[in-house]
């Protein structure tokens, strides 16, 4: 309905001007040497207005033919850019393939379409670490650095052939610089927190990470290796806090305790965490300072007492009745761990032994959570994976309800 109101009202006003211009009156004379030219006034202002449309029309034909060139050469750039950046987009793909003939191939048509951009210098390292030349590729990656938009991406690379030829130092310093140019990164900090890890500067790493299981992990690594008490009781305290039902915080926290010179502390501690939760760790530290082996016996029950009938308890009380020769506490207490669960082949070890024959395979005490390599010791890392806090009691035979660092 507008559109027509429109329509109507545009003719009306177009018809009102055509009538009016026809109604104009008078005639227009030119003379030009021997000519004379005269019209109406109406024909007069309709030639006018196309002699001006005629020029209108010439000189936008003018500027056209002048910015022809122009327009040429920009349509060939654009065509050739377009070119470029499609073989960067394939050079990715071969490079996340791990083709190299391919990434090579797309990465020299880049360059020579689109000259040595920030993009093509990082598809030159990728593809130069893919074909496994190292140190064009370390090139590529510092020329990378100079990018104020990549600079991260030439920094990582840097990281990775740090770590790739064994120089910590040096990865170190790209961990920091690639943070500086990417704050924040998840990426960097895990390098940053695994470098750490590898220079054993476990205070370090507590500070790049938030998960409970790798601080506790952490905490417990730099309690037994710094050589202040007071730190290592520090250090343990936060272990216990980052995860209060495990053994491995729970010892640190004894051993911490003993050494500081709190031996009544650290020993309630170990009965605490043996009602909590029952483990050889524990054991070992409450029988670590008794000398002789009927004392470890008496030792071994007065920790037991605290949670009787437990599998764990039963097997302290076996073992050290093996070691202090009373046969028949040993058999009894063996039998009963038996009874309780055991399956890893501590108790059935202490039967051999008891009866002369050979002691079975025990399996190993942990058991990685993450890539389930199975090992004799605790350590703050997986040796295989290297995942920090990952080692959980390995319970063969049973279900593995741990979520790292040993807790049950």
């Amino acid at each position: 309905m507008w559109a027509a109101l429109k329509f109507c009202i545009l003719a009306l006003v177009t018809l009102a001007l055509a009538w009016w211009l026809a109604g104009l009156p008078g005639t227009v004379n030119a003379d030009t040497g021997v000519y004379q030219i005269s019209a109406p006034t109406p024909v007069a202002l309709l030639l006018v207005l196309a002699l001006v449309g005629l020029l209108v029309v010439f000189f936008r034909v003018l500027g056209g033919l002048r910015r022809a060139p122009g327009r040429f050469l920009g349509w060939r750039e654009q065509r050739r850019t377009q070119a470029g950046e499609l073989a960067l987009q394939r050079g990715l793909v071969a490079v996340a393939a791990g083709d190299t003939s391919g990434a090579k191939a797309a990465s020299a048509k880049a360059r020579t379409l689109l000259g040595d951009t920030a993009f093509v210098q990082w598809l030159t390292a990728e593809t130069a670490r893919l074909s496994g030349q190292g140190e064009q590729a370390r090139l590529a990656y510092e020329r990378l650095t100079h990018s104020r938009e990549l600079k991260f991406l030439g920094h990582q690379g840097l990281l990775r052939e740090s770590l790739r030829a064994g120089q910590d130092d040096e990865a170190a310093h790209h961990a920091e610089a690639a943070e500086a140019a990417y704050p924040g990164g998840a990426w960097t900090r895990a390098q940053r927190l695994a470098l750490a890890v590898r220079a054993q500067n476990y205070a370090a790493a507590m500070r790049l990470t938030r998960a409970p299981q790798e601080r506790a992990a952490l905490a417990v690594a730099a309690a037994e290796t710094t050589r202040s008490p007071k730190l290592a009781l520090d250090f343990a305290r936060q272990a216990v806090k980052a995860n209060p039902a495990s053994p491995v915080t729970l010892t640190a926290l004894a051993r911490a305790l003993r050494a500081a010179g709190k031996e009544r502390a650290a020993r309630k501690a170990l009965l605490q965490g043996w009602k909590q939760v029952p483990h050889q760790l524990l054991a070992a530290a409450w029988l670590a300072p008794v000398a002789t082996q009927l004392g470890r016996a008496q030792a071994a029950a007065l920790l037991a007492a605290e949670n009787p009938g437990h599998m764990e308890s039963e097997l302290v009380l076996a073992e050290t009745a093996l070691a202090a020769q009373l046969t028949g506490e040993a058999r009894r207490h063996a039998e009963a761990a038996l009874q309780a669960g055991n399956r890893d082949g501590r108790a059935a070890a202490i039967l051999a032994a008891l009866e002369g024959k050979p002691a079975p395979a025990i399996t190993p005490a942990w058991r990685c959570t993450s890539c389930q390599a199975q090992l004799p010791n605790w350590s703050c890392a997986c040796p295989v994976c290297g995942k920090i806090g990952t080692l959980g009691i390995n319970k063969s035979g049973m279900a593995l309800t741990t979520t790292g660092n040993g807790s049950e």
